[in-house]
């Protein structure tokens, strides 16, 4: 290689560095002139408002077919009564069980819970019903009560 070409590869080489030399600067002041990233405020549990939980235990029987039916497939549903006597679904209060629990005795035991203001104390009557799914047939059935209250309903047939 003679000096012309090793000029030319020294000058190629050279530009190349300075190229990204300037590249290196240009991004980093880029970066100093950005504005600092807002660091996000931890967020706080909302504070739940006074009052109790309205709580449904459901019993199921020694004989419940587990393979058949899992506790999870079972759906729940408050109602309130108005004033012609007909019931209506809250729509808010609707859902799968919470979970089972198994008792010293060896009773299944299901929960569901919603949470009630103190602003409804008193207000009623409602009712549970416990169907089969979503939509299916219905199993079971409370007795009217206020709010708050823990009602208990049984699966045995």
């Amino acid at each position: 290689m003679n000096a012309d070409e090793r000029s030319k590869r020294w000058l190629a080489t050279a530009t190349i560095a300075i190229g990204a030399l300037l590249l290196v600067v240009l991004l980093a002041q880029t970066a100093l002139a950005l504005p600092p990233r807002p660091v996000p405020a931890p967020k706080q549990p909302a504070a739940k408002p006074a009052g109790s939980a309205t709580v449904l235990l459901v019993q199921f029987p020694e004989t419940w077919d587990w393979k058949e039916t899992g506790w999870q497939s079972l759906w729940t549903v408050v109602q309130w009564e108005d004033e012609w006597g007909v019931w209506h679904d809250v729509t808010g209060w609707q859902g799968t069980l919470d979970d089972v629990e198994i008792q010293k005795d060896g009773t299944v035991v299901g929960e569901k819970g919603w949470w009630v203001p103190e602003a409804k104390f008193g207000s009623g009557p409602f009712r549970w019903n416990v169907y089969y799914s979503k939509g299916g047939v219905l199993l079971a059935q409370s007795e009217p009560f206020n709010l708050p209250a823990t009602v208990t309903v049984s699966l045995a047939p």
